[in-house]
């Protein structure tokens, strides 16, 4: 069964998972956890762990530290995650989840793929990207599926969101192998973790994640939405739909 199929079969109450997630605070969100199946969970574990050095690159920001890899070419699980996770099926079992229509998703795996932190790592309090400059579009939702075989909660990394003024922590969801975490970008979703990460030095804190967007976009008033034109008017020199030629 395909990942998405498979999503969208075990969590099929679509109509109790939006009423959570428009009734989380501080911002809409959702926690599911065995979201995917066991399979290619660990699939995404292992190969998220093995894929070798070069294919990283490092994120630092603020005292913040994580590696990065999204070159698919190099990560056949995490294509086809992707590919599952980005495909129609999912967008519109997320779109029945959280409510938002036109969602869309990134091909280009921006600031996304997987993660990885370490010991003694942290990712300081902040607000994500707002927008897509490569797809010209406002992000929406962001998703992260944690893929740490078990991980210890000692270990710290739960991902905690602020109030408005960042002075106490509203929600925080602990890092839970297969554990999927979803939420609505707002101005005010200040998230992170600020407290060094305290796992061994053989493991590491992975995740895969994801952003969708939603477009503003508006039709052209000389160019309004219409079917296939398959007839023409020589008097005027435009084609026509012709149910709707007057």
């Amino acid at each position: 069964m395909h990942i998405a199929d498979s999503i969208r079969r075990v969590h099929s109450n679509t109509n109790h998972l939006k009423s959570r997630f428009a009734s989380a605070e501080p911002v809409p969100m959702l926690v599911l956890d065995n979201f995917l199946d066991a399979s290619t969970a660990h699939k995404l574990s292992t190969e998220s762990q093995d894929l070798v050095p070069e294919l990283w690159t490092q994120f630092t920001r603020r005292g913040s530290y994580m590696d990065e890899c999204k070159k698919l070419e190099h990560a056949p699980v995490l294509r086809h995650a992707v590919e599952q996770l980005n495909s129609s099926t999912m967008l519109n079992w997320l779109s029945d989840v959280t409510g938002i229509q036109g969602l869309l998703p990134d091909p280009h795996v921006t600031g996304a793929g997987y993660s990885r932190s370490y010991q003694g790592d942290t990712l300081q309090v902040h607000n994500d990207f707002n927008w897509n400059e490569q797809l010209r579009l406002h992000r929406c939702l962001s998703m992260i599926i944690y893929i740490t075989p078990d991980w210890q909660h000692a270990w710290g990394g739960s991902l905690d969101f602020y109030n408005q003024d960042q002075s106490q922590i509203v929600t925080s969801v602990p890092t839970l192998f297969n554990r999927m975490l979803l939420w609505q970008y707002t101005p005010w979703a200040y998230h992170g973790y600020t407290q060094p990460i305290a796992c061994p030095e053989t493991q590491s804190r992975r995740t895969l994640r994801l952003f969708y967007y939603v477009s503003n976009s508006t039709h052209n008033p000389d160019d309004p939405p219409h079917r296939s034109q398959y007839w023409f008017d020589a008097q005027s020199g435009r084609a026509y739909d012709k149910r709707e030629h007057k």
